[in-house]
């Protein structure tokens, strides 16, 4: 017999602790007139997983994705990412994006091919040479710059800079479908610090750039060494790339709008010994940052640790294998986690006005982020504004395909600007689980949009055979919800996987997948 549930394309993700809600510092803006102001904030559950695939792990060239470094910049013309592969090449390479399977297991997903491109090295070509000793690439983006077409933007810093004295940031390869035989300008300084400018880059949407001036934003974040030379945690600054199209290197202006020191951190427990610290600490991380369309959000991405056991240097880790760690560590070996933390773009007007300053601001949320391969790290993001999707790599998460393999996993996310079941009741049924993934319960939420209606909600595991009816009964018209404790009929519990929800409204279904961790 078929099975009855039909494959969807995407999911809420929300979060598998308590959100937090900062409100030192998270300010309102009522309405004046600008329709800015009225843009809605973006929460987790706005985050729509929306599938993942797999990159090979073989040598192509000079280079394989084997403790690959992680910066992607998608190319909507191609279909593909470009992607810095292992950590010692810092090469770049590029791949055909697969079909995205929305699914958390590895064997599941589809594998890329062969590169477009194979892998080849940027740092070393720069036609302004490399002063800086610049040797880890930490964002790329494909930028339209006047009379120059398509070129790749590369962001690099010095991974050990003692003296805190780089200055540099931009390499500019003009011919992205030609890596390894392009002209390579710079580097080019972005205004502001390398240690706060030389991270991520991304697109500023349309209805921002007038606003902020600019139509790109790069950012960095504390998280590596000497951090007195860095954003002790996400910062933003907007920019007009048309001043890459010059033929040698220059200095490219910027505007603050987020932006924090070692004198002004985001937070000032970064050991956190009062254990009270779950914000940011010595080992939090953004790898990327965007301001969602649609939204008045700057959503940043990481990775995050000990907020619960606490920070140590060069200890030995409770949990670990005896070693001392190499430099800052969570006191707990397990106490790791991929983060994230979402701004009020009204905060960064204000301070980009001189209203307030860049390090005054806080996150009106952020907490843990649901990891959906067995990865403690991301590495990268691109947001492609065509498809609304992004694209983040989850660092060493692929381990299947050899003794010493490790290449990345990249997933794909979607926004919603506002969650459908805040909006009016509406005129189908709509549902979600929050959480989802989960991890033991999760409440599933729902809408009935005729009056009296009969309500038929069930719960299928992975092979479409059905463990639990929930409801089944007449309701009313709006909005219901109902707990689900993970377990069947028989109230055993089901397995980590995919499970899928049938909500048949007269006879009408819709469907939805809730993915269980372990």
């Amino acid at each position: 017999m078929a099975s009855p549930i039909r494959t969807l394309v995407s999911l809420s993700l929300l979060a598998l602790s308590p959100v937090v809600a900062v409100s030192p510092g998270a300010t309102t803006t009522t309405s004046g007139g600008n329709a800015l102001l009225d843009l809605p904030l973006l929460h987790l559950g706005d985050i729509v997983y929306e599938g993942a695939f797999r990159l090979p792990d073989d040598t192509f060239g000079i280079s394989s994705l084997n403790y690959s470094q992680g910066p992607i910049a998608y190319d909507g013309s191609s279909h593909s990412i470009l992607i810095v592969g292992h950590t010692y090449q810092q090469a770049i390479a590029e791949f055909a994006v697969p079909p995205l399977v929305v699914s958390t297991t590895l064997s599941d997903l589809e594998m890329a091919t062969a590169p477009l491109q194979t892998f080849a090295t940027l740092l070393d070509r720069t036609t302004g040479g490399n002063p800086d000793e610049l040797d880890r690439i930490s964002g790329m983006a494909l930028v339209d710059l006047p009379s120059h077409g398509t070129v790749l933007l590369a962001n690099a810093y010095e991974y050990y800079d003692a003296p805190a004295d780089n200055s540099e940031t931009t390499a500019v390869l003009r011919s992205p479908g030609d890596l390894a035989g392009s002209e390579v300008v710079g580097f080019h300084t972005f205004d502001g610090g390398a240690g706060h400018t030389s991270g991520w880059i991304s697109p500023v949407p349309t209805e921002w750039q007038a606003e902020l001036g600019g139509s790109y934003i790069t950012g960095q974040s504390s998280g590596i060494p000497i951090i007195g030379r860095l954003s002790v945690g996400p910062s933003a600054f907007v920019f007009d790339p048309s001043a890459f199209v010059a033929d040698g290197p220059v200095n490219v202006p910027t505007t603050p709008l987020l932006d924090f020191s070692l004198d002004h951190p985001l937070h000032t427990d970064l050991m956190n010994d009062s254990r009270e610290n779950d914000l940011w600490t010595h080992i939090s991380r953004a790898i990327y940052g965007l301001i969602v369309p649609g939204t008045s959000t700057y959503a940043t991405f990481g990775y995050s640790g000990g907020h619960e056991s606490g920070v140590c240097y060069k200890c030995v880790q409770t949990g670990g294998d005896g070693s001392e760690c190499g430099g800052y560590c969570p006191r707990d070996a397990s106490d790791y986690a991929l983060y994230y933390w979402l701004w009020d773009m009204q905060d960064l007007v204000a301070a980009k006005n001189g209203e307030m300053e860049p390090y005054d601001i806080r996150p009106y949320e952020y907490g843990e982020l649901p990891a959906l391969f067995p990865s403690t790290e991301l590495g990268g993001g691109s947001f492609d504004p065509a498809t609304g999707l992004l694209y983040l790599t989850y660092q060493r998460a692929d381990r299947e395909q050899g003794t010493y393999s490790n290449p990345p996993v990249v997933a794909a996310y979607s926004f919603q600007a506002v969650s459908g079941l805040d909006e009016p009741v509406p005129s189908e049924a709509v549902i979600r689980n929050v959480p989802n993934p989960l991890e033991r319960s999760t409440s599933i939420e729902y809408s009935v949009a005729t009056p009296n209606a009969h309500v038929l909600l069930e719960v299928f595991d992975s092979g479409g055979r059905l463990v639990r009816t929930l409801v089944d009964r007449s309701q009313s018209q709006g909005r219901h919800a109902v707990s689900w404790s993970r377990r069947d009929a028989s109230g055993s519990a089901l397995p980590a996987g995919v499970h899928h929800l049938r909500l048949s409204v007269d006879g009408e279904s819709t469907y939805h997948k809730m993915i269980a961790l372990e």
